[in-house]
């Protein structure tokens, strides 16, 4: 939320709007909308505006609009203006064809003009994702639609493909599946281990290497010492040791 006018509270502003309305995406330097910044900090713009821009300008229609079906292009608008999945197939229906008669630009000022957004985000709050939460007249549904929809914080809306992950649901109520990123192979051998800890074996191997790895260095410090002493009677041991 936008906690005052100068630029250490704005650019905070404006980076987490890119982030939300972009859907998580990498926005190059030359790719920011820099009118719009300049707008927001110099007080033409309110941070709803900002967004909307966002929302409306060419990097979002060419990844978001112009790239995907118009069911998967609803499903982000919600997502990424009002932070939740669309609550039936009817708004879906209707955002299409508002989108098929009024235009690309008229969805978007339809989710931002609506009752709903100034009641939860009002003129200064970017919009957030909140679906995981059980807000006021959304179902528990909704809670397996976003998750499926995010999947992960780390990938951005771009990296799931362009095909719409709530149709079946929203049109037959079908199951939703969560994809849930694979764990790394590490992650995988941790817990497996019986109560997160290693088999005794290899408790075993690594108390015998931390015992040799210390005796090894203890030597090394010893045989330091000495020579600073001017005792060089140890030089050999270390080579003794590797058997040289």
């Amino acid at each position: 939320m936008l906690a005052g006018t100068d630029s250490d509270s704005l650019d905070p502003v404006i980076e987490a709007a890119y982030r939300q309305v972009f859907g998580n995406c990498h926005v190059m330097e030359q790719e920011r909308s820099s009118t719009l910044e300049a707008q927001l900090k110099d007080g033409r713009l309110c941070v709803r505006d900002f967004v909307r821009g966002l929302a409306k300008s060419e990097f979002y229609r060419a990844r978001f609009y112009a790239a995907v079906p118009p069911t998967r292009g609803v499903e982000l608008a919600f997502k990424h203006v009002l932070g939740r999945p669309p609550l039936s197939q009817s708004e879906v229906s209707g955002c299409i064809e508002q989108q098929a008669s009024e235009g690309f630009e008229a969805v978007i000022d339809s989710l931002v003009d609506s009752p709903e957004y100034t009641e939860v985000f009002g003129a200064d709050t970017v919009p957030y994702v909140r679906a995981f939460t059980s807000a006021g007249g959304m179902s528990m549904m909704n809670f397996v639609r976003i998750a499926a929809m995010e999947q992960s914080f780390a990938s951005s809306d771009r990296s799931r493909g362009s095909d719409s992950i709530l149709q079946n649901n929203l049109a037959s109520g079908s199951v939703l599946e969560i994809n849930v990123p694979e764990a790394p192979l590490y992650m995988k051998t941790s817990m497996s281990w019986s109560g997160g800890k290693p088999p005794a074996t290899y408790e075993k191997l690594w108390r015998g290497l931390a015992i040799v790895g210390g005796a090894h260095l203890a030597g090394m410090l010893v045989n330091v010492m000495a020579q600073m002493f001017g005792y060089n009677g140890l030089d050999r041991i270390p080579a003794m040791f590797l058997g040289l």
